[in-house]
């Protein structure tokens, strides 16, 4: 396509006026997420046209949509974590281990993370949406994501040996639900940019002069 744009663009691939794209998924080979796929396409020799083209350049990556989805999948990630919660109770139900004074303990402990995690999506979603339908500065926006991420990544991070510790070796042994809600979300809990995130944090509490208690309202 003969075209003055730069930057990054996105682009629907006119699969039904080219030749089969070749696809390769050999590389994709898990811990977790066994039932994903991902793939390689080789897009060599394929041209596109002006009407083929999605949005403007660089419209992918901005914000904060970009950034801002990280919610998205801190939601999905807590998800697991719950679901490893409610995996652990069955099996010391099924063990009669709910008299367990230690038992009960570690799921207390669990029961307030993942409510300290679904107060931070809760939080996370309507700061949004308010502060996208006030205009907000992109940056607060996108600060307020990447902390939640952060939070719901390290609370993740304290349920699954907490879980761990409830079922013993017996409960990482498939077929039992426990191993595959494990695996899956070990696998999950690896977003892209971890530290990056953690800079772009710092930078915009360091730059912005507003107390603690109002940084955010």
């Amino acid at each position: 396509m003969d075209s003055p744009r730069r930057g990054w663009q996105m682009v629907v691939v006119p699969t039904e006026r080219v030749q089969p794209i070749p696809v390769d998924d050999r590389f994709w080979q898990p811990l977790g997420m066994r039932a994903s796929a991902s793939f390689k396409l080789d897009f060599t020799d394929v041209t596109v046209q002006h009407d083929d083209l999605l949005g403007e350049p660089n419209r992918y990556f901005e914000q904060p949509y970009f950034s801002g989805g990280a919610i998205r999948f801190a939601a999905v990630q807590l998800g697991g974590a719950s679901a490893l919660f409610d995996a652990t109770r069955r099996f010391l139900a099924d063990m009669h281990r709910l008299d367990d004074v230690l038992q009960q303990t570690r799921l207390a402990e669990l029961a307030y993370l993942i409510e300290s995690g679904n107060q931070w999506l809760r939080s996370a979603g309507d700061k949004t949406d308010q502060w996208l339908a006030d205009q907000t500065d992109p940056a607060t926006i996108v600060a307020y994501a990447n902390m939640t991420r952060t939070a719901i990544e390290a609370i993740c991070l304290q349920v699954m040996p907490l879980c761990e510790r409830c079922v013993g070796a017996r409960g990482l042994l498939r077929p039992h639900p426990f191993e595959r809600i494990h695996r899956d979300l070990t696998m999950y809990l690896r977003q892209p940019a971890p530290d990056a995130t953690l800079v772009d944090i710092g930078r915009y509490v360091l730059t912005n002069p507003t107390a603690a208690h109002a940084l955010w309202t």
